[in-house]
């Protein structure tokens, strides 16, 4: 009879290496609504502009320039072209989550500051020129695309792991956190926005200034943690509160072919010296090992599961079934005895 044939054959052996902790962050950004073969560079035509983050309450935005000659809608580009300019002018430059969902600050509308816009700057009359208003950024034609960085805090998220391959050596780099880039709706957000200051505006021409004792400034107050019962809900409004306060800060984006991005895959992503690190030793059996990564399983019965057994229980009932064994045989060997008075 020939050997059977290894189903699982072993194709390659690496050396697996993990690199120390890096001074700058790794997160790995995930595009829900993108193919992978679209992707945002400068080979598909869609390089990121501009990257951002705020690093304490954990967002992260992009945005991507649009083409505006195919496929684009020129009047809805000026309205919200426009909408973006009056929020900016009162002082708002982000909104959402990201923003904290702050009330955004509406301040009294006047000429030069998101206020009447002159004839020869509206909507109809930049769509005449349209070229040259999109030179003078009056056209809004980005894509920005932002979320939350989810961190393994808890210990309720997974763990992921940058490989790197160089020869038969596998270096990993532990991720910081992982964000679901999606589109956000700014321009949206800010079309409200100035609709809202328009509105103020018109009340306050009807009734006149308002006094100056009457003058309030409206701010979101947020309560103690300790006097909060429910500790999610406090957790989320101090996140929120972070995230009105903490400004954006603005990172340095290189394309994946640049010479940029290969240096800091080569210098940070790989062990300089692989001999000279110390071998990691496992303080677990290959029992526990197991048991932890394994998915727990559940009855559907409701009974509650057996601790699986360990390899020297497995072995001891091995050794008494033998024993039992042995002295059956013995039994069926041995001649009958007749009982004698």
């Amino acid at each position: 009879m020939s050997p059977k044939k290894d189903e699982d054959p072993v194709t390659a052996e690496y050396d697996v290496y993990i690199t120390p902790s890096l001074a700058e962050h790794i997160y790995l950004l995930q595009y829900p609504i993108r193919s992978r073969e679209q992707p945002y560079n400068d080979r598909n035509g869609a390089r990121p502009t501009e990257m951002r983050i705020k690093p304490r309450a954990g967002f992260l935005e992009m945005d991507v320039d649009m083409n505006t000659a195919a496929n684009f809608n020129k009047h809805q580009g000026l309205v919200w072209g426009e909408a973006m300019r009056k929020a900016q002018a009162s002082g708002v430059s982000t909104f959402g989550a990201a923003a904290g969902f702050a009330p955004a600050p509406v301040t009294r509308a006047g000429r030069g500051r998101g206020g009447e816009i002159p004839p020869d700057q509206t909507v109809e009359a930049n769509l005449a020129r349209f070229n040259d208003s999109v030179n003078k950024g009056y056209v809004f034609h980005k894509q920005t695309l932002g979320g939350q960085i989810v961190k393994d805090e808890s210990g309720l998220q997974p763990n992921y792991m940058l490989g790197a391959f160089r020869g038969k050596e596998l270096h990993l780099t532990k991720v910081t956190g992982v964000v679901q880039m999606r589109p956000q709706f700014h321009h949206l957000d800010a079309a409200v926005h100035a609709e809202t200051a328009r509105t103020r505006q018109d009340a306050d021409d009807a009734s006149g200034p308002r006094p100056a004792a009457q003058a309030r400034a409206m701010t979101q107050t947020f309560k103690d943690s300790r006097d909060a019962d429910d500790t999610e809900a406090m957790k989320a409004k101090n996140l929120l509160q972070v995230a009105q306060e903490e400004p954006w800060t603005k990172l340095e984006y290189y394309d994946e072919d640049e010479d940029e991005s290969f240096a800091a895959y080569h210098e940070r992503l790989f062990i300089a010296e692989p001999d000279s690190v110390p071998k990691l030793k496992s303080s677990m059996t290959n029992e526990q090992y197991l048991d932890a990564i394994s998915a727990p399983r559940k009855d559907p019965s409701g009974r509650k599961k057996k601790r699986p057994m360990t390899k020297k229980e497995r072995v001891q009932i091995e050794r008494g079934e033998d024993e039992v064994e042995a002295v059956e045989q013995e039994a069926e060997t041995a001649p009958d005895e007749e009982a004698v008075e």
